[in-house]
């Protein structure tokens, strides 16, 4: 039997099942051998890869990770929608022409810090770094669990706004829909290859936020995805070749809801 892994987050499955078993190839790191769209922290291989940006293979290589890094973004946001709580899209801005991403952060972390203290410790957000035209930081973040009052009130009080007290916070309901986690990995993708955030974080999110679940191994993947439930809709069924593990087979599932 060979290799499988899946990959759970909200009411999705990814599989990914090869013919060979990736505990057989001796002398290869696992990151070589799983020639696949897995997870990717934000911070791999950023340095060597804005380090050699004119070289045509590393573009190559900056493209894929931003890709990768895109993809394990948008499991994390897809892993805290669909539920009763639907965040707030939040895009925080500087009035001045601020560049500083360092300093930036940290002006971010005490505002979310002034948001527990005020609001309590429950809220759980992810936010990303975007550069205006202009050259200034501004964030793009979902925030979940603050008080409706402030979305309602936010325009008269900008309460916000104040706690922020560097410029501007506008707010949007969203309806918590899966979309969101392309819209905001859009702006992720972008960031993972500007050379500005060279050594910074491309997102940063509260420890309260679900993260996918990962499970590896020699595992038959139809019983596995029977335990998570029953198959409702299958988004893509593909195969492709790797370098290491022999014929691979990408399957993207939805579980049908309990309460459908």
């Amino acid at each position: 039997m060979g290799y499988t892994k899946i990959i759970s987050y909200g009411n999705t499955l990814e599989v990914y099942e090869y013919e060979k078993d990736v505990f057989l190839l001796v002398g290869r790191s696992r990151r070589d051998i799983e020639d696949t769209d897995d997870d990717e922290s934000c911070g791999i291989n950023r340095k060597n890869t804005l380090q050699k940006r004119d070289s045509e293979a590393s573009l190559g290589k900056r493209s894929d990770n931003a890709r990768r890094a895109s993809m394990a973004f948008r499991r994390i946001v897809a892993s805290n929608l669909g539920g009763p709580s639907r965040p707030l899209l939040v895009t925080i801005t500087y009035a001045d022409n601020f560049t500083d991403l360092k300093q930036a952060y940290r002006h971010f972390s005490a505002f979310i810090q002034s948001l527990r203290y005020r609001f309590g410790k429950d809220f759980k957000y992810i936010s990303v770094p975007e550069f205006q035209k202009r050259g200034a930081v501004h964030f793009h973040a979902l925030i979940w669990g603050l008080p409706k009052e402030l979305f309602l009130l936010e325009r008269e009080t900008r309460t916000l706004a104040k706690i922020w007290g560097k410029g501007f916070v506008y707010l949007k309901e969203t309806d918590g829909d899966e979309k969101l986690a392309f819209y905001l990995s859009k702006y992720m993708a972008k960031a993972f290859v500007d050379p500005r955030l060279k050594n910074q974080k491309c997102y940063v999110a509260s420890r309260n936020m679900k993260r996918p679940i990962v499970e590896g191994g020699n595992f038959s993947a139809s019983l596995m995805i029977e335990q998570f439930g029953i198959v409702d809709e299958v988004v893509v069924d593909r195969k492709y070749q790797t370098k290491w593990l022999g014929e691979g087979r990408y399957r993207l599932l939805k579980i049908q809801d309990d309460k459908s």
